[in-house]
């Protein structure tokens, strides 16, 4: 069984001011191992603080000229480890800003130690009277955002007080992202890898008005739902020419509006059929091509997924089908009842997607 003396603390800095150091202070009695400051790029500035953490016992400061973001101040912190610091089997990354008390940074490497197999996340009550309005309002949209794209819930979906092992500063090394998405990202690639989050409560601590920190609210928290955003985008171009080619073929094969007819002749209309079933194979084509490009980022696989795909829009298809076809009978013009079944069918057809085809 590992213990704290087997763990270092990683703390990625940007701009910081005397909270580093004070921090640094409390946690040199620790029995950490050691504690790796990485400057992402804050420049000449800030070069007399970074100095006196140098000078701290169990510090050390690594740097590089341009700032890059927190996450590839993470992962630049992580190769060093797992290159300079071959006996170290896991990491602790707090931030820089005193938000993270040394009493709770070191609960986290004990949760570790007890699971080294787990993702160990410090979860802050964002609810408290306490928390700056913005950071409360970041917090929400990113864990609401985050629970659609994943399917996943997490209290806290911001916090940089995390507890891993060496296996997974390794995988976590090839996540994209080097802002504050690149966290979100790890956690949402946890299945990917098989590793299993927990979350041990921590307390919220803010100074003053929380300007220490580089979160922008809206910026940031659009960058971590950028999954789920893509998705919409890729559905709403896709859903564009499926409407667009649906129309088309409607004006070409001359279908009149119905006006008495039964739900089965309906359906069986030769007409309605060709549109919506030519037009949506195209469309489909398009949103295939995208999703597994762009948004999913899935490489290989390309026959299995195929098939999987296909076979899961053969469903939606279906269900969408029948939909405009009662619309349709309900006298809402064709034009009009293929779209308002699209959007019913849509968070079903983007949940399967996310957890049957490119998972």
């Amino acid at each position: 069984m590992h213990q704290l003396s087997d763990y270092m603390i990683l703390i990625p800095s940007y701009e910081p001011d005397e909270q580093l150091p004070m921090l640094l202070e409390k946690l040199k009695d620790t029995s950490f191992a050691g504690i790796l400051i990485v400057d992402d790029g804050s420049g000449p500035a800030y070069r007399s603080v970074f100095d006196r953490c140098r000078t701290i016992p169990k510090v050390t400061c690594i740097d590089y000229e341009t700032n890059h973001g927190k996450g590839y101040a993470l992962k630049y912190g992580f190769n060093y480890l797992l290159e300079k610091f071959p006996a170290c089997q896991g990491v602790i990354t707090a931030d820089s800003d005193g938000q993270h008390l040394p009493k709770d940074i070191v609960r986290m490497g004990q949760a570790l130690a007890e699971t080294p197999e787990q993702l160990i996340l410090g979860a802050r009550n964002c609810l408290e009277e306490q928390v700056p309005l913005r950071s409360k309002i970041g917090n929400r949209f990113t864990r609401w955002l985050f629970r659609i794209a994943t399917g996943i819930s997490v209290q806290d979906t911001q916090t940089g007080l995390r507890a891993l092992s060496r296996a997974s500063m390794e995988a976590f090394l090839h996540t994209a992202g080097d802002r504050f998405e690149y966290e979100m990202n790890m956690l949402g690639e946890c299945r990917q890898y098989r590793i299993k989050m927990r979350e041990i409560p921590i307390e919220t601590v803010y100074i003053g008005d929380n300007k220490s920190t580089h979160f922008r609210t809206v910026r940031d928290a659009l960058r971590v739902g950028a999954v789920f955003l893509k998705f919409l985008s890729s559905s709403l171009l896709a859903t564009l020419v499926d409407y667009g080619l649906f129309l088309l073929l409607l004006w070409l094969l001359h279908m009149p509006q119905p006006e008495n007819t039964s739900f089965t002749i309906m359906l069986g209309n030769p007409k309605l059929l060709i549109a919506f079933f030519s037009a949506r194979t195209v469309s489909s084509v398009v949103n295939f091509i995208l999703n597994k490009k762009i948004v999913f980022h899935q490489k290989g696989k390309t026959a299995f997924t195929l098939v999987k795909y296909f076979s899961l829009v053969i469903v939606v298809a279906l269900l969408t089908y029948l939909l405009m076809a009662l619309f349709t009978l309900l006298h809402i013009p064709a034009p009009l009842a293929q779209p308002m079944a699209t959007l019913l069918i849509f968070c079903i057809s983007y949940l399967l997607q996310r957890k049957f085809v490119f998972k």
